[in-house]
């Protein structure tokens, strides 16, 4: 069991890959079965709390990425997260526009 889980899989071992999605499940699972159980309006202040823990949970995990996959790694993560954000809150103001 223990060469299964150090066998390298996309150059990572496949404990790290394991280890990254039991992450994303249990926030989903918490995310849409315990925040957001019931449907109903989010508040300003609700969102930009869940907005800022979900950017520093990305941005600590990119700081695991660095410590355990070496710089390059760790700076590509970062990049692409940069990236992404920037392009989401292009889309916000995009479809701000839109709809006034």
């Amino acid at each position: 069991m223990i060469d299964v889980l150090t066998a390298s899989w996309l150059g990572t071992p496949a404990w790290q890959w394991l280890g990254f999605l039991g992450v994303v499940v249990v926030l989903l699972a918490l995310d849409l079965g315990v925040l957001h159980r019931l449907p109903r309006a989010i508040a300003a202040r609700e969102s930009l709390a869940l907005s800022s823990a979900y950017v520093a949970l990305g941005l600590g995990f990119g700081g695991c990425v660095w410590w355990l996959l070496g710089a390059d790694a760790g700076k590509a993560y970062l990049t692409g997260f940069v990236i992404e954000k920037s392009l989401a809150m292009d889309n916000v103001f995009v479809i701000a526009m839109i709809f006034a």
